[in-house]
Parts: C-alpha cells; sequence; structure tokens
C-alpha cells in the first residue's frame, strides 16, 4: 500500500520514495527515517523507536538522529513538510497550513476574447502578483512562528540545564575550591577526573542537554535563518543571533563532541558572539504585529 504527503509518494514494502513521480536519493538511513514518520504521521515517534526501526538495534549517538533530521529538514520544508520536534517525546512529521496545494498542478488558463485582452491581462498579472505577494508573507509567517518555538524549547533546555549545572557545582564547592574567575566550563573540566558518581552522574545529564535539545535547536534555528533570507531582513537582531550560533556549532564539533570531560558548551562576550538578549522579544513582537 502506497502512502502520501505532499508531492511525495512512498512504496514502504520496497523503501522507495518519489517527489512528483521521480525517485528520491537521501540515504538509507534518510530513507527509513522518512518512511517510519510518514506511516505514523501525525502521530509522535519516540527516539527509541526511531533508533530500532532506522538503526535496527545498533547502538548509536544521538548526535547520528541529529544529522539525519538536519539533513532532512531544508528538503521537506521546501515542499511545506516539517519534522517536529516535540520536547520530551520525540519526532512527528506533519503538514504546514497550505502545503497540499505544492503538490497539485495549477489550472490552465482560460481563453479570453480578443477585445479587451491587454486589459484582462494587465487585471490578471495584479491579482496573480497580490496572490504571490500574500502566500510570500503567510509563508513568512510560518518561519517566524516555527523559529519562535524552536527558541522556546531551546530556552526551556538552558533552564533545565541551569539547575543541574549549579546543583553539580554545590556538590563540587564542598569538596573543592571553585575559583570565581574561572567559567563553569573550566571548573567541570579541570575537576572532572575527580568527580565521584554522584557528581559524574549530574555532569553526563548537564551534558545531555547541549547533545539534545540545545544541538538540535541551535541547527535547526541557524538552518531556518540560512535558508530564508527574508527573516533576516524583519528582525535586526538576526545576524547577531546567526554569529552566535554559527560559533556555538563551531565549537561543539569541533571541541565538545569529542571531549567527555565537558559538561557544558558557552559561547558568550569572551567570544565576541553573545546571544542577543533582545532576539526573543522583537521575534515575540513582529509576530503580534503581523497578525
Amino acid at each position: 500500500m502506497s502512502l502520501q504527503i505532499g508531492p511525495y509518494e512512498v512504496d514502504p514494502d520496497h523503501n522507495k520514495i518519489s517527489r512528483l513521480g521521480q525517485p528520491v536519493k537521501w540515504g538509507e538511513k534518510a530513507h527509513s527515517l522518512f518512511i517510519l514518520l510518514l506511516s505514523q504521521a501525525p502521530k509522535t515517534i519516540s527516539k527509541e523507536t526511531i533508533f530500532d526501526h532506522v538503526w535496527k538495534g545498533r547502538v548509536v549517538t544521538e548526535n547520528s538522529l541529529y544529522k539525519v533530521i538536519s539533513k532532512l529538514r531544508p528538503v521537506l520544508q521546501e515542499d511545506g513538510l516539517e519534522i517536529e520536534s516535540v520536547f520530551g517525546e520525540g519526532y512527528r512529521l506533519i503538514e504546514q497550513p497550505g502545503a497540499a496545494d505544492t503538490a497539485k498542478p495549477k489550472p490552465a488558463a482560460r481563453s479570453w476574447p480578443w477585445l479587451g485582452l491587454t486589459l484582462a491581462l494587465v487585471f490578471t498579472a495584479g491579482l496573480i502578483w497580490l496572490g504571490w505577494q500574500h502566500r510570500q508573507q503567510q509563508q513568512l509567517m510560518q518561519h517566524m512562528v516555527q523559529l519562535q518555538q524552536i527558541m522556546a524549547v531551546t530556552r526551556q533546555a538552558f533552564i533545565s540545564q541551569i539547575n543541574r549545572r549549579n546543583e553539580l557545582g554545590e556538590l563540587l564547592s564542598q569538596r573543592f575550591t571553585l575559583q570565581q574567575a574561572d567559567s563553569w566550563e573550566k571548573r567541570f573540566y579541570q575537576l572532572h577526573d575527580q568527580m565521584n558518581e554522584q557528581e559524574r552522574f549530574l555532569c553526563q545529564q548537564t551534558r545531555a542537554y547541549t547533545e539534545g535539545p540545545l544541538y538540535e535547536n541551535n541547527a535547526a534555528a541557524l538552518a531556518l535563518l540560512q535558508q530564508h533570507p527574508a527573516m533576516v531582513q524583519e528582525l535586526p537582531l538576526a545576524p547577531e543571533l546567526i554569529t552566535h550560533l554559527t560559533i556555538w556549532l563551531n565549537k561543539y564539533e569541533r571541541v565538545f563532541r569529542d571531549s567527555e570531560k565537558m559538561c557544558l558548551l558557552y559561547v558568550g562576550v569572551e567570544d565576541g558572539a553573545a546571544f542577543p538578549a533582545g532576539f526573543d522579544q522583537q521575534l515575540a513582537d513582529w509576530i503580534t504585529a503581523k497578525q
């Protein structure tokens, strides 16, 4: 039995995906993930189920899943589809409002009599232009709302991580003298090998927030801004956010990922790329003004 969403048609039995009749080549893991999400859409699929289905029980890190999702998201977004993160539950495939129209052929233009043809063409062109403008504004609003949702999850994950960080810092301060001038990153890194079992557990919990929701949503936010320049034009603080996210992700890939001693990953004033504090409010104000 074939499945269909937007311009995509899927043959689950043969693991084949086509777009407007043409086969797509995303790679084995991306194929399997898309078919799994589509077969259950719009239900949320847990990470455990995804790992069992896509990686067939093979032990891999969550970073492997994030890479596949990051590869699929920009491709699907162009067709009005989204792999949505459901915090604490998993992922689901949804279709953005109006996306179903992208796969439908446009109706053929009606023949007009020669009399008044010029006026008719001008009028039609005006309607097309207005329709295009309306569609552009709709898409821009969808992207802004999507970014606001991403930033909300990132903010909640960051707050939760701070709670674990403070708890770990309190335990360490009872056994060691923590230098106030040192960053949290440096303190935990230097004391990692001396942590006891309870402290090591909190360190791993703190690290999990960086490896999971913070990495995933920072990557998604940066991709969204880079793919849609109109968002950057509308939000004056967006260039600062792009710089911050670019440095954060570079530091994650080149330093944090391969260093188990790091519990935290911060990019701030000392890096010359602090998070623009007023960005969330700027984004909320834009959405409110356009609604």
